[in-house]
């Protein structure tokens, strides 16, 4: 119990003397220290900067974690940066928006290291779908992000109203921009904006002149969390981080956060695969997972058959037998064509073949459930017995009624 009292102490020492801290420093300080700093975007002191370096100095276990995150992902974002030929200093922008967590999304939709909007990532064709967010990509979106700054850079000519734009939109700031009397100079227009896109700018500021001076307010250094080093390899099926943990021990922790572009912790099928990324540590393991779960997709099964649905079923089989070896399995389906009769739902075929709905809006990419009469549906049935499947096109609706949810 003393232990705790005195854990307490401490802790209540620590903050006082770190609220003194954050009080003793003068605006004149904190305005040298930035003018001091090397940057190339443009970074001035304002008071609207300091509530925000107070922010981070009041939440000096988060700060320690940005700190430790910024070791792993400023090099990327330098690279990508330095590739389009733009400001280094723009890493603080993705720093600001997202704490360098490449899984953050806000709440109007934006995702990713750089807080990428969607209708953004749709103008330079990044991939965004239920399993897939390239915006969580940091090398593809941060190659985006450095061409869309570069393309807001060629009409503002200003590094501040480009991250005021990035901020909000051009739109928005046009119009902030006529209000204040069309002045090209960020803190004339400052007070014209609205505040999710006036804070933007300052919070870079704040961001930047925390990350170069932490050491002064009494914060020490911090590594990241996770394994830094790392290797890849080919996916090219369906695949779950936890098929990927549970035999090769890398933890899932780690794999989402080497992995952050996979939604839902899951590799879908893509006929020319995706890379994953795996601790380095555990990539001796991947042997392993090549035999127990993952095998290449047979090219026969993408020419015969529904690879989407087929993948879907192995998947569901493997994670329930991780353990086991699986062994390649022949293809045995035939394909049938049938004839939508007068009245049938897409519930009664399916019933009929022994396949699910979804097999069948798949193999004939129906976008409803909805058929029409006369219709052509392309069904694929067990080989063994394709002579009784063929029979159901020519059968009555009496005799189709007597086979109707009855084992075949």
């Amino acid at each position: 119990m003393a232990r705790v009292y005195l854990l307490l102490l401490l802790t209540f020492l620590y903050t006082s003397l770190l609220a003194k801290e954050v009080a003793g420093v003068s605006d004149e300080v904190y305005q040298s220290r930035i003018a001091s700093m090397s940057s190339n975007i443009e970074l001035t002191w304002h008071p609207s900067v300091r509530p925000f370096i107070e922010e981070y100095l009041n939440n000096p276990e988060k700060l320690r974690e940005l700190i430790g995150r910024s070791k792993y992902y400023f090099p990327l974002l330098e690279k990508s940066l330095k590739a389009k030929g733009l400001p280094i200093g723009l890493k603080y922008l993705a720093a600001t928006a997202s704490e360098l967590n490449p899984s953050a999304v806000s709440p109007n939709g934006a995702s990713g290291l750089w807080l990428m909007a969607y209708p953004v990532s749709k103008m330079y064709k990044l991939k965004v779908n239920t399993y897939i967010d390239e915006r969580r990509d940091p090398v593809k979106a941060s190659l985006v992000a450095a061409q869309h700054f570069k393309d807001l850079y060629s009409i503002y000519k200003s590094w501040p109203l480009v991250i005021a734009s990035y901020g909000c939109s051009p739109v928005t700031l046009n119009k902030c921009i006529h209000m204040s009397g069309n002045s090209l100079y960020f803190w004339d227009i400052y007070p014209h904006m609205p505040s999710f896109c006036k804070d933007l700018y300052p919070k870079v500021v704040a961001t930047a002149y925390i990350l170069n001076f932490y050491k002064e307010h009494g914060i020490s250094t911090s590594e990241p969390k996770f394994e830094q080093e790392s290797d890849s390899f080919q996916v090219n099926k369906w695949l779950s981080f936890q098929q990927i943990s549970s035999v090769t021990g890398a933890p899932l922790t780690e794999l989402r956060e080497l992995n952050p572009v996979f939604r839902k912790d899951i590799i879908p099928f893509n006929a020319e695969g995706y890379v994953v990324r795996i601790p380095r540590s555990k990539y001796k393991n991947i042997a392993y997972l090549k035999d127990s779960v993952y095998r290449p997709i047979n090219q026969a099964d993408l020419l015969q058959a529904d690879p989407i649905a087929k993948l879907k079923d192995e998947i569901i089989d493997s994670i329930t037998n991780t353990n086991k070896t699986t062994q390649p399995k022949e293809f045995t389906k035939k394909k049938v064509t049938y004839t939508v009769k007068k009245g049938e739902t897409l519930a009664l075929v399916a019933d009929y073949f022994d396949v699910s709905q979804a097999q069948i809006k798949s193999w004939n990419k129906l976008k409803s459930t909805k058929l029409k009469y006369g219709q052509k549906l392309v069904i694929w049935v067990e080989g063994s017995k394709l002579g009784y499947y063929k029979k159901i096109n020519t059968m009555s609706a009496a005799q189709k009624k007597k086979i109707k949810n009855k084992d075949k």
